[in-house]
């Protein structure tokens, strides 16, 4: 309750400034340049022209007069990143107002089709194509919903002369709304602050009419306050942002096939069912995020990256023996072949052989009808380095050092030597007897990860740059990369070394377990992964116009060593045998004549070596679209979208583990999916009418996006986005 006032409290104190702001009383009266460097000054912080009327101050600092009434706009309000900030480098970026695909709300359209989820706003999602880790030490691994969280270069700080305001409202059609507010403004022309809000809600597609259940699938929150701040001046400059993610999930596990069915014909069903009834998961986080610099000469620069995380995992299903039943969860963990039993008389005497599978029970009897996993994790990390550049010279020097800690509340029992002096038939669930449950002595795994860094970058005369960087953790990982960016050609060489993330390497719940870190449980350590994961990758991509058609060809090849993966049970597993080679050709193409216009995409991939990494050998994107003048004030694009992919064994999703994993149970099918949109914009404002999926029952009753979960059926969707300035 007390954060919930805080948060409406700020919201009310910065929004009412800017509703304020809307009713000015004055004509504008010239203006002058701010505190903040201009575009021909070599500090980290870019700056625009500025309309605005100032007072000067005698500490420096500029007061800002609201009042006074100037022509604000997309052109006047621009904002910067922490990464060209980082990178030294002076770019402003505009307000985006243009209407071109403004209708593609959800967060796999917007990441052009690239990502895989479960059919329905705020799922659980993960790339198609193979991706390897952006940074090396040991991560935390889960990251099923990590895509609708805010990240440090996603964060736009602004250098605002009036409040600014921008806001997206989707009712998205087949019960998903989407809400994003972001403000930002100068408390004077030195310090400006600025809040974010996200929310994502969706209902399940699936309902189990004999339960009594919460109809909601999804309910995520991001509540972000960030701030920038810079000195008189102009040497010392901060970034910082505090987020608060709130993810909640309902998880339905997908379709339940009735008798006589396949996955194909329940498309043309309603009221399907779904495996799992009441099931949940909870992902929590707190992270503050710092980047300050100090610019005592161009050439040489003091700064330092500061992260602080918490984050607490959580999955819980009431209904484990139905799960287990239907075939959900699996059972391999009762034959687990790691330990050896044998019956003893009271004298220690043995009275049967060893014995390895025992197919009548549990490990660790379940107590009661319910699997629970929990994770608990706390990070703080920090790069301290210098940096530089003279004449189109670019370099950097760190250290990055983390310190973590790990938990998991239910993974430590105590071995009581029971077995040897008690006759226990084989019948019974003597490991409820051989590990005792000890909550209060949980072991917490912690560890300090040490790295060095060095990134060099040179810019030519032509336009053209190459830069090179190199990462060491002392010890254990590594990472190259190697990137020359030419006018129309860009090619690149990255190599890597990556630990397991802590998922990988530990587990504990009553389904699936292993662990890694020490003995405690024998007969698992076999299970988790220690062997680091070697990836070498060679890119490149390029741009040819010929009139106006432009072609963007690219390709992209992996060789993955050790490779570790979920196997089609969900337990963790590591491939030390043959590398896994990737090839992935791609050509775009946009056309553009007169008012008509046309953007796409097609890649045609292969593999090579086990197959472990599935994905479709087609995939194709396709954008027709017609723009239209209505009164000279009225824009409006209108057309249709198309997607394509080929059929594959796409991974499922384990949400006890929040991992996706193999399967060979369900081909998803190729489909071509399309649809019609009209995008509009009038002044500041823009709206987008979209109408999903509008071919479904033409070919098909519908597709799946994820084994056991259908894509979103035909809906119709509307969305505003509206910019606030003055």
């Amino acid at each position: 309750m007390k954060l919930s006032i805080y948060i409406l409290t700020t919201i009310g104190l910065l929004f009412s400034g800017s509703l304020k702001a809307q009713f000015p009383t004055n004509l504008p009266q010239g203006g002058s340049s701010s505190g903040f460097p201009t575009g021909n000054q070599q500090t980290g912080f870019p700056q625009g022209k500025q309309p605005d009327k100032i007072k000067n101050n005698p500490n420096g600092r500029i007061g800002l007069d609201d009042s006074t009434k100037v022509v604000y706009g997309p052109t006047s309000t621009k904002y910067f990143l922490e990464e060209d900030v980082f990178n030294n480098r002076k770019k402003l970026y505009t307000i985006d107002t243009v209407i071109d695909a403004v209708h593609n709300y959800n967060f796999v359209q917007r990441n052009k089709n690239l990502y895989q989820d479960l059919g329905n706003l705020g799922t659980a999602i993960r790339p198609i194509f193979y991706k390897a880790p952006e940074q090396i030490g040991t991560m935390l691994g889960y990251d099923a919903f990590s895509l609708y969280t805010f990240k440090p270069r996603q964060v736009r700080y602004f250098n605002t002369k009036s409040p600014f305001s921008n806001i997206i409202y989707v009712p998205g059609g087949g019960e998903q709304d989407l809400l994003q507010f972001e403000l930002s403004r100068n408390i004077d022309s030195l310090w400006n602050v600025g809040i974010n809000v996200q929310r994502i809600t969706a209902n399940k597609q699936l309902i189990d009419k004999t339960a009594i259940a919460d109809n909601s699938a999804i309910s995520h929150w991001d509540f972000m306050v960030h701030s920038n701040y810079q000195t008189k001046n102009k040497k010392y400059s901060l970034l910082a942002y505090f987020n608060l993610s709130d993810h909640s999930s309902n998880d339905q596990g997908g379709v339940v096939i009735e008798t006589g069915r396949d996955f194909q014909s329940m498309l043309f069903l309603g009221g399907n069912r779904p495996l799992l009834t009441v099931a949940a998961t909870r992902d929590k986080s707190y992270n503050f995020h710092i980047y300050h610099e100090y610019v005592g000469y161009k050439a040489f620069q003091i700064y330092q990256v500061i992260d602080y995380q918490t984050r607490k995992v959580q999955f819980k299903d009431n209904s484990f023996a139905a799960g287990l039943e239907n075939g959900f969860y699996p059972k391999d963990y009762k034959n687990l072949s790691f330990r050896e039993y044998r019956l003893y008389n009271q004298g220690g005497g043995k009275l049967s052989p060893p014995t390895k599978t025992d197919p009548t029970y549990y490990y660790i009897h379940p107590q009661s009808d319910s699997i629970y996993n929990e994770t608990r994790y706390a990070l703080f990390e920090h790069k301290s380095g210098i940096k530089g550049f003279y004449k189109g010279f670019n370099y950097r020097l760190h250290i990055r050092q983390r310190f973590y800690t790990y938990q998991n509340p239910f993974n430590s029992y105590q071995n009581i030597p029971v077995l040897k002096y008690k006759d226990i038939p084989i019948t019974s669930p003597y490991e409820t007897q051989v590990y005792k449950y000890t909550k209060d002595t949980a072991k917490v795994y912690g560890n300090t990860e040490n790295m060095v860094g060095i990134w060099l970058n040179q810019y030519f005369k032509d336009s053209t740059r190459a830069f090179a960087e190199a990462e060491y953790f002392i010890g254990n990982d590594y990472q190259l990369k190697f990137e020359y960016q030419g006018k129309w050609l860009n090619l690149g060489y990255r190599s890597q070394s990556t630990s397991p993330t802590l998922a990988q390497r530990a587990n504990f719940n009553n389904g699936l377990r292993w662990e890694d870190y020490s003995s405690f449980l024998n007969y698992s350590r076999s299970r988790g992964v220690n062997d680091k994961v070697q990836t070498n990758n060679i890119y490149g991509y390029g741009s040819v116009r010929f009139g106006g058609l432009t072609f963007h060809p690219s390709v992209d090849f992996n060789v993955i060593t050790n490779y570790i993966y979920f196997d089609t049970l969900a337990f963790v597993r590591q491939n030390k045998g043959t590398a896994i080679g990737i090839l992935r050709t791609g050509l775009g193409f946009d056309y553009r004549k007169g008012k008509f216009s046309t953007t796409n995409q097609i890649y045609y991939s292969e593999s090579t070596g086990p197959d472990l990494i599935r994905f479709p050998k087609i995939f194709a994107n396709s954008r027709l679209s017609f723009d239209l003048l209505y009164k000279k004030k009225l824009y409006i694009q209108t057309g249709i979208e198309l997607h394509y992919k080929s059929g594959y064994y796409a991974d499922a999703y384990m949400p006890a583990i929040q991992q996706f994993h193999l399967q060979d149970k369900q081909n998803i099918e190729g489909y071509l999916q399309a649809d019609v949109f009209a995008d509009l914009r009038i002044n500041r404002v823009r709206l987008f009418f979209k109408f999903a999926h509008v071919n479904q029952g033409i070919f098909n009753g519908g597709y799946y996006t994820s084994p056991g979960f259908a894509g979103m059926g035909r809906v119709l969707a509307f969305g505003v986005h509206w910019l606030l300035f003055d």
